[in-house]
């Protein structure tokens, strides 16, 4: 019976133990890199049918780790807490940047947009705030959204009828600037 026991203590003990491991050493929940990880995400905006520049080089202050090297990537190389986890979301990437995205609306590149606003360059109709990962289309705010490792993520604001498209980086298959080609 003791046996029995200690092989039910030790299993419940693996069980947790291999739980707790996360692959880095970050203390941060949830999805999205860990403390130590070097991740990138495909991040490109397209706004009422034409593909944004990608977003310029910064690095935050206080370093996240969550940056730009201004080559369409979110690059994701946590240093603490607060770029970790289910902290390194889109949002967390733009905001820095001084842009803000939500389910309603865009304020990015200097530029406004809200549901309802007309798309002048595709008919005049009203356009929305959609977005996709890795082609899919999916709905709730992006700015919520922690991209895994090499996820396309395309935020949009187009008519209800129009493509999302693929951002151009992806298309190309280009590799984030801190990765060597293989």
């Amino acid at each position: 019976m003791a046996f029995v026991a200690a092989v039910f203590v030790l299993g419940v003990a693996l069980i947790a133990l291999a739980k707790s491991d996360s692959g880095g050493t970050g203390s941060a929940t949830g999805p999205g890199p860990r403390i130590n990880d070097h991740w990138h995400a495909t991040l490109g905006v397209n706004l009422c049918g034409t593909w944004q520049a990608n977003l310029p080089l910064y690095e935050p202050s206080p370093n996240t780790g969550i940056h730009s090297h201004g080559d369409g990537f979110m690059h994701m190389h946590p240093f603490s807490a607060a770029g970790a986890g289910s902290n390194a979301t889109v949002g967390l990437f733009y905001r820095q940047a001084g842009d803000k995205l939500s389910a309603t609306g865009l304020q990015m590149f200097k530029q406004k947009y809200k549901n309802g606003d007309v798309c002048a360059a595709l008919d005049k109709k009203p356009g929305l705030v959609r977005w996709s990962v890795n082609g899919q289309e999916r709905t709730g705010n992006p700015a919520n959204f922690v991209p895994n490792d090499r996820d396309v993520v395309a935020i949009a604001f187009i008519p209800k009828d129009a493509d999302i498209g693929t951002p151009p980086v992806a298309v190309a298959g280009t590799n984030p600037s801190d990765v060597s080609s293989q």
